[in-house]
């Protein structure tokens, strides 16, 4: 509906309206599972072409709802990342802890970014403990947000190391906030919007998980904001950030907008957010929250409302509407093994101190804002907590003091690549190939019948930008008779680097390790994939996803060690390494015992002599022996 007002004076004041969604993936219903320690998400909510996202990112949709300046409604997108995500099985994203994130920009990002939304963070202090003391654990809502306060920085630096986005307005799960929390906020974030006034539900215990507590019982009830106090941040006191008033929809009654209208009628601004969950009848609230506004409009012709983001909002409530982003210098100085930044802004920030956060070559990611200490007015150093041989990514964030951000990444070594069949670089040779929407990656893989004599092939380009040593893994779906022998080659130009055959098939749902090799990035690289009918046919070849990983060379080099047999434990698996002669093959072996009966994980032929390398992600659970065996 399109919806307007008369003539305005110059006493009434502006109706800011921020609208938005905390969106997560449910997996239990209109809920996430508290009951499963590591929970899996399915995908559909932002892939299935019926599901609501797809309709409210439709241009004709929004063109339903315009404002009093004839402008489309736009929408705020805090997503749901922290603990019960960053412990979830799924190995069908890049990062688990990002998936909400990741997804929404995977296949809505552009219309994202064509209405002018706003993607945030969204924070639940679940932790899986057992407050009852009954020996059965959940995933709780924590009594405190210290209990969660280092998975909320690990949240934060994944966040900005691997999507690019770190939280300039920000809602609390629950509306759950205390004053620890509030305290570290008004350190990082400007603009709060989970002011739930007057709701109040004390902490409990009880036979069954805990969740939705809160306290707001004595906050603003207006819809201006407020800067919470620094012993009691339901009040207005001195900290730098600011708090807002929000409704659920659902709960949203045309005397609250009415209300608002009226004092926007009065000469008081007003700023208000409206949220709900996505996939919790979001369409139809929509609708409802649209004939509240074209009511309230209609009783109060002079007051004027506009859809914003959670920032522009507050920018525009506050009157700063025309600051510059802030200017970032970064310097760099090594001292001894370790490196030291020097960080300039060219104007003051809101920030105590830039918030800086480190990923290292095994993909352990670590806040290390605290570490940062001023040197001059808008200048700080930190000397980096990470080895420079180890470093990966170092994440920079800076907002002036309106709410304008700016970022910087710097990558000391290439980014992870995900090549999926979908992508540009995957090509399909031999075989009669086809789609199924059973996938280990994205919405479908690729499967293709063997007949009864021949081939069928597939490959990956490798859109390197920068050479090295990379550890090549694979990625399919469970098949019903699927095929064995599986072999990939890893090829530079025209020659082969490497063999690798899965004499069982691919293992499933799970990343395949392929090789490690060293590869030059101004040639042309690709993977082939390559499975051969004989014995088999009627059985399906399957081509999903790959991933190719820089492998931690400086790391292992500076260990130093001459043994033609190495062995490696790193916070993401272990990872062997064996001395190998060019054109021979090797036979690599798994057991749960030294005396036990021996599984071959693959057979590798290296084209070169040097060393060859398995990385083990997926473990047996109480122990594993492994064994190289080369035939004469």
């Amino acid at each position: 509906m399109a919806l307007g007002s008369g003539p305005c004076c110059a006493a009434t004041g502006t109706i800011y309206l921020v609208v938005g969604s905390d969106t997560a993936i449910w997996n239990a219903g209109t809920t996430v599972d508290v009951y499963t320690r590591h929970p899996h998400y399915k995908q559909d909510s932002f892939t299935d072409s019926n599901a609501p996202v797809f309709q409210v990112m439709d241009p004709a949709w929004r063109q339903k709802y315009k404002d009093s300046f004839g402008r489309p409604i736009k929408f705020t997108w805090w997503m749901m990342g922290g603990n019960i995500y960053r412990d979830a099985d799924n190995l069908n994203v890049p990062l688990a802890n990002t998936m909400t994130l990741h997804l929404m920009k995977e296949y809505h990002g552009a219309a994202i970014e064509q209405f002018g939304d706003e993607l945030s963070l969204h924070y639940h202090t679940y932790l899986w403990s057992d407050y009852n003391g009954t020996g059965i654990y959940y995933w709780n809502q924590s009594r405190t947000f210290e209990e969660c306060r280092a998975d909320f920085d690990v949240t934060l630096a994944e966040y900005l190391l691997e999507e690019g986005v770190f939280p300039v307005s920000f809602r609390s799960g629950w509306h759950f906030m205390d004053r620890d929390w509030q305290e570290y906020l008004n350190q990082l974030v400007p603009y709060c919007f989970h002011d739930n006034y007057p709701a109040k539900v004390p902490w409990y215990t009880n036979s069954g998980p805990i969740f939705g507590v809160e306290d707001w019982s004595h906050a603003p009830s207006e819809f201006v904001g407020f800067q919470p106090g620094t012993n009691d941040y339901q009040s207005a006191g001195g900290s730098a950030g600011w708090n807002v008033r929000s409704v659920k929809i659902q709960a949203l009654t045309q005397t609250l907008v009415d209300q608002m209208f009226s004092q926007a009628a009065g000469g008081t601004d007003q700023i208000a957010c409206f949220w709900d969950h996505l996939p919790e009848n979001f369409v139809a609230n929509i609708d409802r929250l649209g004939s509240f506004l074209d009511v309230a409009s209609s009783n109060q012709p002079t007051a004027r409302f506009r859809y914003c983001t959670a920032v522009e909002a507050m920018q525009r409530w506050r009157g700063l509407t025309n600051d510059v982003l802030p200017s970032l210098s970064i310097g760099q100085v090594q001292q001894g093994q370790f490196l030291t930044l020097s960080i300039t802004s060219s104007v003051p920030i809101f920030q105590a101190r830039p918030f800086i956060c480190v990923r290292d070559v095994f993909q352990q990611y670590q806040n290390t804002t605290a570490s940062c200490v001023p040197i001059a007015s808008n200048a700080w150093t930190v000397m980096l907590p990470v080895p420079s041989n180890a470093l990966a990514k170092v994440g920079v964030a800076v907002t002036d003091r309106a709410g304008n951000l700016t970022t910087k990444i710097l990558k000391f070594v290439p980014d992870d690549l995900y090549l999926d069949n979908r992508d540009d670089q995957y090509a399909e040779g031999q075989g009669s190939w086809g789609s199924t929407t059973n996938a280990a990656w994205g919405t479908d893989a690729r499967w293709a019948l063997l007949s009864s004599a021949g081939a069928v092939t597939a490959s990956w380009e490798l859109p390197l930008s920068s050479s090295g040593r990379y550890w090549i893994s694979a990625q399919v779906p469970s098949l019903t008779n699927a095929a064995t022998n599986v072999v990939f080659k890893i090829v530079t130009e025209n020659t082969n680097l490497l063999s690798v055959t899965f004499p069982d098939g691919i293992p499933t749902n799970q990343w395949a390790f392929i090789g490690s090799v060293l590869l030059d990035h101004t040639l042309s690289n690709r993977v082939q994939l390559v499975v051969d009918a004989a014995n088999q046919a009627g059985r399906y070849a399957v081509a999903d996803v790959l991933r190719v990983v820089p492998a931690p060379e400086s790391v292992f080099s500076s260990m130093n060690s001459l043994d033609p047999l190495q062995f490696f434990a790193t916070p993401e698996g272990y990872v062997i390494r064996f001395g190998v002669a060019a054109g021979r093959q090797y036979v690599l072996q798994r057991s749960s015992s030294a005396t036990g009966a021996w599984s071959t994980l693959q057979l590798a032929v290296p084209m070169t002599s040097g060393f060859l390398e398995y990385k083990e992600e997926r473990a047996l659970p109480a122990q594993a022996f492994y064994r190289i065996v080369s035939p004469p």
